[in-house]
């Protein structure tokens, strides 16, 4: 009996022993997780907060619990990495902060981060903690390059953009629209489609363009809008205004050189081919190597026409005009045109002279009595 007694206390014992360890872990049981963090996702290079949830899974309260972050690459604790958290009830949470700053050069993705719970006198356990990082794309235009462009003429227009935000942007179409029809984009030549472009990369994005012939010196406007998704699949657009210089250059030609005999003047005609207007021309009439005489134009518009004239150089009938003018961009051309004109005929001589015959017969005979200085002569 005696020893039956005594192996029910002993198993009694055994017994209690067992359940108090399990009494005692079901007490302290903490988790810690991320709560939120703001700003949310946390993009590379900026400072953010980390909100942590503290639960006690126990069914006794909690005087004090310590929540440490073991912080590493590429997040830095801006404060005490060490938070406490009282009086923490069974079932019961609360919400404890930090202030981090994160590289800007972390990828995007999710980093686990390790913390540190300590509470009682010994018992300390590690939980990693999620942390959702990624970045956004923006862009910036760098420089913008063409060839001088001129009326007709089809070129490429270069423009250079970087990825100056934190994030890769992803399926990125470029587009070119030309806010005047004098621009054109050729067929495709006015999309581009990139399938990536890196937080930091620089890019040259090339359309085909072409020229109406009639078009003016100036700079046209155009946009160039940008779609693309970043790596969480969201949409982005942006849209970068730019100008296109389209310059153009003034060219004369001689259409014909002539003796006016009305006025007796060398009259000579000119027409701007070229592809901008001729402004401030100076002509100047060079005759056996010497400067003979000078004419000025205000300007002349393309495929417009306008007359020099000059006086009559004696018994030669060929010469040099040199011209010198400025397009509308105030570049200063030069150029010279060698010319050849018939003299006056014999016959337009005698009729020139007849002309003046009769006009002093005509003064000659004018009744002058009738004037008061002719009658005192008288």
């Amino acid at each position: 009996m005696i020893v039956g007694k005594m192996m029910k206390k002993l198993i009694l014992v055994t017994l209690m022993l067992m359940i108090i360890p399990i009494a005692t872990a079901d007490q302290f049981t903490i988790d810690v997780e991320t709560a939120y963090t703001d700003p949310y996702p946390v993009e590379p290079g900026q400072n953010f907060i980390l909100s942590l949830q503290v639960t006690n899974k126990g069914n006794e309260k909690v005087d004090t619990v310590y929540i440490e972050l073991d912080s590493s690459y590429p997040f830095t604790v801006l404060e005490d990495s060490r938070k406490s958290v009282s009086n923490l009830g069974g079932g019961g949470n609360k919400i404890i902060e930090f202030n981090l700053f994160i590289d800007s050069s972390a990828v995007s993705t999710v980093y686990e981060v390790p913390v540190k719970i300590i509470y009682g006198s010994l018992s300390t356990s590690i939980q990693n903690i999620k942390i959702r990082v990624q970045g956004t794309p923006q862009f910036e235009i760098l420089d913008v390059k063409t060839n001088e462009i001129n009326p007709g003429d089809r070129e490429s227009l270069n423009i250079q953009f970087q990825n100056v935000g934190t994030g890769t942007a992803k399926r990125m179409t470029a587009t070119f629209t030309s806010s005047s029809d004098v621009i054109t984009p050729i067929f495709s030549g006015g999309s581009v489609y990139i399938s990536e472009f890196k937080a930091g990369e620089k890019n040259w994005i090339k359309f085909d363009i072409i020229v109406d012939q009639d078009a003016d010196y100036g700079v046209y406007t155009g946009t160039i809008l940008l779609k693309y998704n970043d790596e969480s699949g969201s949409n982005h657009t942006s849209t970068y205004n730019i100008g296109v210089l389209v310059s153009g250059e003034p060219h004369f030609d001689v259409i014909k050189s002539e003796i006016n005999a009305g006025n007796g003047e060398l009259e000579i005609e000119l027409i701007n081919s070229g592809t901008a207007k001729g402004v401030a021309i100076k002509a100047e009439l060079w005759v056996n190597d010497k400067l003979f005489d000078t004419d000025y134009i205000t300007q002349v518009n393309i495929d417009k026409k306008s007359i020099i004239k000059f006086n009559i150089p004696v018994k030669e009938t060929t010469g040099v005009v040199k011209l010198s003018f400025k397009g509308a961009d105030n570049k200063e051309y030069t150029q010279e045109e060698n010319i050849a004109w018939k003299s006056i005929s014999s016959k337009s001589g005698l009729l020139i002279l007849f002309i003046a015959v009769i006009a002093i017969f005509v003064i000659w005979k004018k009744p002058y009595k009738k004037l008061k200085w002719f009658k005192k002569k008288k």
